[in-house]
């Protein structure tokens, strides 16, 4: 008898978070177009109009499917992932997280649609093991050259994901083009101090470049300050958090 290997199982799990990913885009919110829960509530707003009878028999029946649609997006392969949970330990007397931990780590870490539904099922998964969704950290704009004031962001939230990598993005230009380097100082998962930079070069309004920290194999979990040297006045970019890869099915 032999146990899933650790790579099929990041196969699968990755499988999960895009099929989450799709989910998340199709089912969308009540006023978004051309999504089922705007949809759902474009129906249930209609039946409120009609007879009495149909508001009576039919209205409050409509809501609810509405309302149901979140937590139905977090329960997708919900048998099949406790189907491998239970299968792990049987034969690896293991966890899912600690299997992961143990075939995957650190070279891999789960993707965060993945650990969110199995946590929405009650599978325990350890934060470090999970690389956080795409989250902005703070921002900066510049009053001249090498002077600029930095925003606060969100930190990554330590009880669901462990650190990332971070990237700059130009939000605005004072002149033709952006060129600047910005000195970042973060913390990481525990709460040590972590410091980095990139640099623009004749950079345009969306353009990226990596954040390349001065501690090797360091991380952000949360970006403290930002200074830089050269820019112009209203040159403008922010600081977010990269995800480890792109998932599919």
């Amino acid at each position: 008898m032999s146990v899933i290997t650790g790579d099929n199982l990041r196969a699968v799990l990755d499988s999960v978070a895009k099929q989450k990913n799709i989910l998340d885009t199709a089912v969308g919110t009540a006023t978004t177009a051309a999504t089922i829960l705007k949809g759902m509530q474009d129906n249930a707003d209609r039946i409120k109009t009609y007879d009495e009878e149909t508001i009576a028999d039919c209205h409050t029946q409509f809501v609810s499917e509405k309302e149901k649609m979140p937590s139905f997006k977090n329960n997708i392969d919900h048998s099949a992932l406790q189907s491998l949970e239970s299968h792990i330990r049987r034969l690896a007397d293991k966890s899912i997280s600690e299997y992961w931990e143990a075939e995957q780590y650190p070279t891999h870490r789960i993707a965060p649609e993945a650990a969110q539904i199995m946590r929405a099922i009650g599978l325990y998964v350890k934060a470090a093991l999970v690389f956080p969704p795409v989250t902005a950290m703070g921002s900066f704009v510049a009053s001249g050259a090498g002077a600029g004031t930095f925003t606060d962001g969100s930190a990554i939230d330590g009880n669901l994901y462990g650190p990332a990598d971070c990237e700059l993005e130009v939000t605005a230009k004072g002149g033709a083009d952006v060129t600047l380097t910005a000195t970042v100082t973060g913390t990481d998962e525990n709460g040590a101090t972590v410091t980095g930079s990139g640099a623009f070069s004749a950079a345009d309004v969306g353009d990226k470049v990596d954040v390349t920290p001065d501690q090797s194999g360091k991380k952000f979990q949360d970006i403290t300050n930002i200074t830089i040297t050269g820019g112009a006045a209203s040159d403008a970019f922010k600081i977010q958090s990269k995800v480890d890869r792109a998932v599919s099915l």
